[in-house]
């Protein structure tokens, strides 16, 4: 399927809470329903970047005429999939991209934790790592190819901070 988009690395404003920043991800869940990840411009009282803030296009001015349209793989979500590096299996339940371009897809296993009797966290992995019945597996040229082009960050997740939910801010 192919979705129209903000381009990432887009500066631009929140008119909610009036600061200019740029945009670094975007998210698609399996309603097709896109959410953008915002990091404003500045730093905060420790040096370190201000909170991200996760928005939809609704609230972003200074975008217009700065759209692409990116092809994703919708088959793949609502199916069971694996990361191959870890293991980790579930339900592809949204797909993630960073500035980069990279694509990463989010996995929500099965069931709960025995001992807290909380839903498994979810986690995002690279797709070119996750093998399922729709994920096309790329050659090992063409992986390299890919990975050159658009290299995945490590140990950086797509973070949402709404209160309540996991890490990603689902409920």
């Amino acid at each position: 399927m192919l979705l129209c988009v903000v381009e990432l690395g887009t500066e631009c404003q929140d008119q909610a809470t009036r600061l200019r920043g740029t945009l670094t991800h975007w998210s698609v869940d399996m309603s097709g329903s896109v959410m953008y990840l915002f990091q404003p411009l500045g730093l905060d009282e420790d040096g370190q970047p201000v909170q991200k803030l996760f928005l939809c296009r609704e609230r972003l001015a200074g975008v217009d005429g700065k759209f692409e349209h990116i092809k994703v793989p919708f088959e793949i979500l609502g199916t069971q999939i694996t990361n191959k590096p870890s293991g980790f299996t579930g339900m592809a339940i949204e797909f993630v991209r960073h500035i980069n371009g990279c694509f990463h897809v989010v996995i929500q296993p099965a069931g709960r934790l025995s001992r807290k009797k909380t839903p498994i966290k979810c986690r995002d992995f690279d797709l070119r790592e996750c093998t399922g019945e729709k994920i096309v597996q790329l050659n090992e040229e063409k992986l390299k190819q890919s990975k050159a082009e658009h290299p995945s960050p490590t140990g950086d997740s797509f973070h949402r901070e709404p209160a309540g939910g996991d890490e990603l801010g689902r409920r």
